[in-house]
Formats: structure tokens, C-alpha cells, sequence
């Protein structure tokens, strides 16, 4: 198979190539790399530059299977190691069912990608009972890797302490660099995903039994070009948001100009007369500015004004007269006279204080009877505290007195009530209210009385002017307002239609692009591919009459799907998959799979296959044989097996020096490795 390029560095030639416009050229490259990118290129923010070669895109020493030790893991209880020499060649591990073999062949597996083809997609039931049974502690799986060119191999070791679940393992990477918390620092984890070297009976049901877009990509992901699938999923899905909100604008723009027609109102009628297929926004945006003087009385603008006038509610006002109260109370319990005479008392202790601890015991400077000594300065060090204490909650408590009657005021003072006596709005009750309340008394007790008396007043007069307010309005009203309001959504909205319309164009000319350029590399991709399958399948149908031709993948999105035609005795017949026996559809699998994991990019040259054999004649394991061993001459092959024909099918044929070993397990899940004849 020819070395695939890699897709970044391949579209960006294509671009040039295609001399491709520079904005098309930046949604295409920014679809490529996610979905931030994108709408970071969408929305006209810098994206990220060119990306440079990964490790995963260098060409790198081939990688072979050295070692796989289980331990603790399903059907293997005491530790055991399967050894397999790290070149081209062929290893079969034959074992009954249940006999552990297959245990090795998913610890390669879940060593590498911390995860199971066998568990996939399944419910959670599948992940119990992977701890064994009889030696479940300690638990853990080894993979050891050889790199050529290099003398310290790549180990790889999960391990589950006691109780741990099956996404809890310890990760130990080592290598010739040292340790590595996961396989991803050393550039594998993209190369395990696209070319997954080792095939499970249930991932080959899943190929050739699955849906044709699950097919479909798996076999883009072969081919490297998955990440044209999925730039072509990022467009599609930025494209419609953007192209739903071009439609829904336009779409309003004829109910608007309908509603607008309706409305008995002159900024209305000049509206509806620029609402055209262009309308000008500027000229709306203007006639929406227009202030309500040019077109309301001052009756009509006092309402609204009245309408939208906020008075404190009732129990905020309780509240605060509640406050008031206790206030006063606290701040006559410290008495104003006896703080100012705490306070003066207080310097005096303090300064006989100093004087004691400056001169020491002796007589009192004033009084010359008293004497301070030891015992006078700790009675007088509490006085003094006691002092300021007092002193500070006296302060305290008028302080807060202060701030409450302020607010008290400033809710009297702020009330606003405008005369619409020139007007005939009844506004009388209002002010005569608002007038009665701020004759407030000076007192804070009395003050409080009184806003619990008065104010409810002022409320029932302003609930009264307010419904008035709304009746007079709902008379008047032509039906602009609510006209008005859904004129200026669309109005903004409509300035954004230039640049969704610019940015749909981009996105529909980089899918165009990006779609064409894609299907032109599928084609040329998949051909060697194909070629590569139909041999293999020419050496496995052996008796059959069914004859395969070339792959194809055809379609995107929901409808992508593969076309694998066949002929039945020289009759064209449609699809494969619609006229295979279960044996014949296991060998398409085989076909389908053994292609990806020879794909020359790929660094792994180890192949690990577990029960190949399925549902396949006798014929059919001789032609498995034969296309095994032409595969070992380049690659290492290991396969795992409970049918004994295919060693004897090996042996029979003189196809080469299989390694065999025969894998048995005895009570208490202790497994026995020992080589086969």
C-alpha cells in the first residue's frame, strides 16, 4: 500500500493549488481543527497559525510486541507472561474456550488504549467480573514493546489496587526517556486510534454487522480522513444557527410591515414605507428615537410618567418606623450628658494611669490622702475599660439614630409626584398626601408614628392616580408602543444580516470546497486499500462463488455509507452485505481490518487477532492460513484461537515456522503456557 501524506499539510497544498480565496482558505483550515477555531474564524478573531509536523505525522521506528503479562485479569489468576519474539512472524496461542487465552489479547488491548472493543458501547454489565475471581489482588496488565534502533523497550502497566474500579487503574509508561504518566507523551496515542493493531471477534462483528456510517468511518479513519468528516460535521453545524437566523429576520419583516400598516400613528406609517426588501435601519433607528413630545399631549406623557412612578412598599415603610423606635430606645439608654461625663472620666484614669507606670507607687498628685500603687492601677485599668466601652456604645447607638432618621427624610424628601392639574389628571389626592406627610414632627419616636399613620395614605392615593394613569393610556393608545418594541428587535436584529450572510457564504463555499477536495482524496486513498482487501479476500473465499469487488465510500453525513460490490458466479448482485453467509461476512471482516493494520504509516508492525476463525468452512481456515503467513513475512502476527484447525491448517500446508502455544487453565484460574506442536 502506498505511505499515505498527512491530510493537514496534503489541504494546505490543495488550497494553494486550487489558489482558493484567503477567508475561504481560514474557514477551512480553522474547521479542520475544532470547533473554538472555527467560530473564532467566523467571528473574525485570529486563529491559530499553520500547525507545524506533530510526532504523530514523523516517520518512526517500527514497533513490535515483545511481551504481554496478566495478572489478577479475567480468566488468568497468578501472574503469567506471554513471550513473542519482537519481528516478523507468525505466533498462534490455541486454548479451549475459557481458557484464559483470550485474556491475553484484550490486556494488549486495554494496556495501550485503557479501553476494550469487547466493553465498547455496551452497557455497564459488560465491564464487571474483569477482576478475577479466585486471584483478583494483585490485579494488573504489562505490555512490553521493542523499538528498533533503541535498547530499552516501551512498558506499559495498569494496575487496580484492592476495590478499585475498572477506569481506575495506575498508568506506569517507561521508555528510553524515562517515565511517562500516559502513551500520549510519546506520540502513540493518535497512531494506536487510526490504525488500532489488534482485532477482537467483537470489533469484527461490529464491521461487517454495523451500520454503514459506523463503517464509514471507521474506514475514514483508516484512510486518515476522519478529519474531513469531522470539519465537514463543524461546518454543517455552524452553518445552520446562522442561516435559521437569516430566515427568521427576513421571515419577520413581512409580519412586521403587516402590523405596522395597522397602527394609526404617524412614526408607524413612515416606518412601514421604509420597510422594504432593503429597508434603511438608520432611518428606522431614527424614527424610533423620535421622543414622544413630537406625537403624545402632555396628559398622555404625565401617565406615563405616573405609570412608571416606584414608591417604597408598605412594609418597607413599617419596617423602617419599627427601627426608628427601637433606635431611640437603645441611644436613651446611653444618655448623651453621662457618655460626655464617661468620656472625661476615662482621660483622667488614663492619664493617672501614665503617671503611675512613669513614677511608680506612690501618692495620688491631687489628692495627696490617696496612694496609687499595684492594686490602684488594676481597679483602675478596668474602670477605664468599662468607660470605653460605655462611651462606644453610646456612640454607637447615635450613630445608627442618625442614619435612620437621614432615611427617613430622604424617603419623605425623594417622593415625586408630578401636577397634572393643567392637564385634568386627578393628581389632587397625591399631593394632598404626600403634603400631610412631610409635616413630620422632629422626634424619631414621633417620626415614626407618623410615617405608619401618614404613608399608607400616600400609597392608596398613588395606586389611584396610577390606574387612572393606565385607563387614559389604554384609551389613547394607537398601538405604537408595542409596534415600537418589536420594530427596534428587528431593527437590531437586521444589523447583523451582512455579517451572518458573509459568514454563511464563507462556510458554504469552504464545505463546497472542503466536500470536493475530500471525495477527490477519498477516491485515491481507498483505491490501494481496496486493491489490498480484494486480495486478501481472494485468497479467503477459496470455494466460494461470491467474488468481491472494489471498495468504495460514497455519500456524507447521515447519508454516507460503503459500497462493496459483489458478483455471485459472475452476476453482479448489488452489496456485499446483503448476500454473504455468516462465515463469508467474517472473512469480509478480515479483509476490511487486515488492510489497516498494514498500513505502512502505521509504527506498530504487530498485528494481535483474537479468534479469527469463526463460522469458516474448512476451505476458508486453509485460505486464513495462507493469507496469515504472506502477511508474517513483513509483519508480526499474533492470533489467538480455540479452533485447532488453523495450526494444522499451518502445518499441513508447509506455510512457514509458526510459533504455536497452547494455553490451559486448571483449577482456581491458573493458566499454563507451553509451546504446541
Amino acid at each position: 500500500m502506498t505511505r499515505i501524506e498527512p491530510l493537514v499539510e496534503l489541504i494546505f497544498e490543495r488550497l494553494a493549488a486550487d489558489r482558493v480565496p484567503d477567508d475561504t482558505a481560514e474557514v477551512v483550515l480553522a474547521a479542520l481543527r475544532g470547533e473554538a477555531d472555527l467560530d473564532a474564524a467566523l467571528a473574525g478573531k485570529p486563529t491559530a497559525p499553520k500547525p507545524q509536523r506533530t510526532a504523530a505525522d514523523q516517520p518512526r521506528e517500527r514497533i513490535w510486541l515483545s511481551s504481554v503479562t496478566v495478572a489478577g485479569f479475567r480468566g488468568v489468576g497468578p501472574e503469567r507472561t506471554l513471550t513473542v519474539e519482537p519481528g516478523p512472524g507468525l505466533t498462534v496461542v490455541v486454548g479451549r474456550n475459557g481458557s484464559g487465552k483470550s485474556s491475553f489479547a484484550e490486556a494488549v488491548e486495554l494496556a495501550l488504549t485503557g479501553d476494550s472493543a469487547r466493553w465498547a458501547d455496551r452497557t455497564s454489565v459488560w465491564r464487571t467480573g474483569w477482576r478475577n475471581l479466585h486471584a483478583g489482588d494483585p490485579c494488573r496488565i504489562a505490555v512490553e514493546l521493542r523499538v528498533d534502533g533503541q535498547a530499552t523497550p516501551i512498558r506499559v502497566v495498569r494496575s487496580w489496587p484492592s476495590g478499585a474500579k475498572l477506569g481506575a487503574a495506575e498508568v506506569n509508561v517507561t521508555s528510553a526517556d524515562g517515565g511517562h504518566q500516559e502513551l500520549a507523551e510519546l506520540g502513540l496515542t493518535r497512531p494506536l486510534q487510526l490504525y488500532r493493531p489488534f482485532l477482537t471477534a467483537a470489533e469484527l462483528g461490529r464491521l461487517t454487522a454495523g451500520t454503514q456510517s459506523q463503517l464509514f468511518d471507521a474506514l475514514c479513519a483508516i484512510l486518515g480522513l476522519e478529519a474531513i468528516t469531522d470539519a465537514d460535521r463543524r461546518l454543517l453545524a455552524a452553518a445552520r444557527p446562522v442561516d435559521a437566523a437569516i430566515k427568521e429576520v427576513r421571515a419577520q419583516r413581512a409580519a412586521l410591515a403587516a402590523t405596522l400598516a395597522e397602527v394609526p400613528d404617524d412614526r408607524a406609517r413612515r416606518a412601514a414605507a421604509l420597510h422594504v426588501t432593503r429597508p434603511d435601519l438608520a432611518a428606522l433607528a431614527a424614527i424610533l428615537d423620535e421622543p414622544d413630545e413630537r406625537t403624545a399631549d402632555q396628559a398622555v406623557l404625565l401617565c406615563r410618567r405616573l405609570v412608571t412612578m416606584q414608591l417604597p412598599d408598605a412594609a418597607e415603610v413599617t419596617r423602617l418606623a419599627g427601627q426608628l423606635r427601637e433606635a431611640a430606645a437603645q441611644a436613651r439608654r446611653h444618655d448623651g450628658g453621662r457618655s460626655r461625663a464617661s468620656l472625661r472620666s476615662a482621660e483622667l484614669l488614663r492619664l493617672a494611669i501614665e503617671h503611675h507606670d512613669d513614677k511608680g507607687d506612690g501618692s495620688c498628685p491631687v489628692c495627696p490622702t490617696g496612694r496609687l500603687d499595684v492594686g490602684w492601677r488594676a481597679d483602675a485599668a478596668a474602670s477605664l475599660a468599662e468607660l470605653r466601652d460605655r462611651t462606644l456604645a453610646a456612640q454607637a447607638a447615635a450613630a445608627r439614630l442618625t442614619a435612620l432618621l437621614q432615611r427617613a427624610h430622604y424617603l419623605i424628601d425623594d417622593l415625586d409626584v408630578p401636577d397634572g392639574t393643567a392637564v385634568g389628571v386627578p393628581v389632587d389626592g397625591l399631593h394632598d398626601a404626600v403634603a400631610a406627610l412631610r409635616l413630620a414632627p422632629g422626634g424619631p419616636e414621633e417620626l415614626a408614628a407618623h410615617l405608619t399613620a401618614r404613608y399608607p395614605a400616600v400609597l392608596a392615593a398613588a395606586q389611584a392616580a396610577q390606574a387612572y394613569a393606565k385607563a387614559l393610556l389604554r384609551e389613547r393608545d394607537t398601538g405604537w408602543r408595542a409596534a415600537a418594541d418589536q420594530l427596534r428587535a428587528w431593527v437590531a436584529a437586521a444589523g447583523l444580516l451582512p455579517e451572518r450572510e458573509r459568514a454563511l457564504a464563507r462556510v458554504r463555499a469552504a464545505r463546497a470546497w472542503l466536500r470536493a477536495t475530500g471525495e477527490r482524496l477519498r477516491d485515491q486513498r481507498v483505491a490501494p486499500f481496496a486493491e489490498h482487501s480484494q486480495r486478501i479476500w481472494a485468497q479467503l473465499r477459496q470455494e466460494s462463488n461470491v467474488e468481491l469487488g472494489a471498495l468504495t465510500l460514497q455519500g456524507t453525513n447521515t447519508r454516507r455509507r460503503v459500497v462493496i460490490p459483489v458478483s455471485v458466479d459472475g452476476v453482479d448482485n448489488g452489496t456485499a452485505l446483503g448476500v454473504l453467509s455468516q462465515g463469508e461476512m467474517h472473512a469480509l471482516g478480515l479483509a476490511t481490518f487486515l488492510p489497516r493494520g498494514c498500513a505502512p504509516e502505521s509504527p506498530f508492525r504487530f498485528i494481535v487477532v483474537d479468534d479469527p476463525v469463526q463460522s469458516m468452512d474448512p476451505a476458508k481456515v486453509d485460505g486464513l492460513a495462507r493469507v496469515l503467513a504472506e502477511l508474517a513475512e513483513q509483519r508480526q502476527l499474533v492470533v489467538f484461537t480455540h479452533d485447532t484447525r488453523l495450526p494444522d491448517a499451518l502445518g499441513r500446508l508447509g506455510l512457514g515456522a509458526a510459533r504455536i502455544v497452547a494455553v490451559a487453565r486448571a483449577e482456581r484460574s491458573v493458566v499454563t503456557l507451553r509451546p504446541g506442536q
